[in-house]
């Protein structure tokens, strides 16, 4: 019978009602005994690291889940991390950079309502998370709702109904059917295990809006970021007709050196820069493509990135190259 390790850091699935709310309470070991039947699927060890909203969590709480897991690969078989679904996708994403070419499941899930609750996801989430951590899958990915996606590639994009999570321009990696894991993408791992937890979470996330004014980017400047990641228009649309705010970018990049990194509002598809005018402009004031990255992916990569370096030319790559699944185009 195959080792699994639980590791659990709050979150609605560990949930309880209190008169401010729902906060996190429960224990790991009650949250796995809401699901007797594991105990004929494998031999269940709990370890609580953290306990919290994820809308709390942080950069030095992403430390403490990855050296967590890299503490537990030696000795288990598996590890299944129960996380709030608020950021699940950002913490899959930075852990992913961390933790590269594991030879072994790390699953990342959660619920939309309380373990407890009547009808919760928790149980058949947290239940299909040990099938998967019991399997053959290799890496890091996040199950919910049926449904097993890359830790690069998750986007939540229900605040309430179940199906909170999707794969963003990436296939699924598996699936589940007559109650078991059926595979569908599994990387053979090949290279030693890279365990590179420093980041740099001094990262800044911008918005483009219609009449977005260019003195934001002034500020951003002044608060001493030391990356930007863009939400642009379409393909990476970025105005330039009657403002100067790509003239700002353009300073930002060549004289500040701070990484300008370009991802997509939609939600499908990523960015393109050498289309459009707005997009050509925009490469030429020195600013990055995320391609089709998800905006927590990009975020992560920047701040893991700046981890790892200060120099401009050596994070610019590190941003186009793909690491762990993020970059498909």
């Amino acid at each position: 019978m195959k080792k699994i390790l639980l590791l659990t850091t709050g979150g609605t699935i560990a949930s309880v009602k209190t008169d401010k709310g729902l906060v996190p309470g429960l224990s790991g070991e009650w949250l796995v005994e809401k699901i007797p039947q594991v105990k004929t699927l494998c031999e269940i060890t709990v370890k609580p690291i953290l306990n919290i909203d994820s809308s709390n969590m942080s950069s030095s709480d992403w430390l403490v889940i990855a050296n967590a897991i890299h503490e537990g690969l030696d000795n288990f078989d598996g590890i299944v991390i129960t996380h709030g679904t608020d950021t699940m996708s950002y913490t899959t994403s930075i852990v992913s950079y961390m933790l590269r070419n594991l030879n072994k499941p790390v699953v990342f899930t959660g619920s939309q309502l309380p373990i407890d609750a009547e009808g919760s996801d928790g149980v058949i989430n947290l239940f299909q998370s040990f099938q998967v951590a019991t399997s053959d899958f290799k890496g890091i990915c996040l199950v919910f709702n049926g449904k097993i996606i890359k830790g690069t590639r998750a986007f939540k994009i229900h605040s309430i109904s179940e199906d909170a999570f999707v794969s963003c321009n990436y296939p699924y990696l598996g699936r589940f059917q007559d109650g078991k894991v059926v595979l569908e993408q599994n990387e053979e791992i090949s290279d030693k295990l890279e365990f590179s937890p420093k980041v740099c979470d001094e990262v800044f996330l911008l918005k483009v809006i219609p009449g977005i004014k260019p003195s934001i980017v002034d500020y951003i400047v002044s608060q001493s970021y030391k990356g930007v990641v863009v939400e642009a228009f379409g393909l990476g649309g970025i105005p330039s007709e009657y403002t100067d705010l790509l003239e700002k970018f353009q300073k930002m990049t060549c004289v500040h050196k701070i990484p300008v990194i370009v991802v997509s509002q939609c939600l499908y598809d990523g960015t393109d820069l050498n289309i459009y005018n707005v997009g050509v402009r925009a490469e030429k004031a020195g600013l990055i493509s995320g391609k089709d990255m998800t905006t927590e992916a990009s975020v992560t990569k920047l701040m893991w990135a700046l981890g790892q370096t200060e120099e401009y030319e050596e994070i610019q790559k590190i941003m186009q190259k793909n690491l762990s699944g993020e970059i498909s185009i």
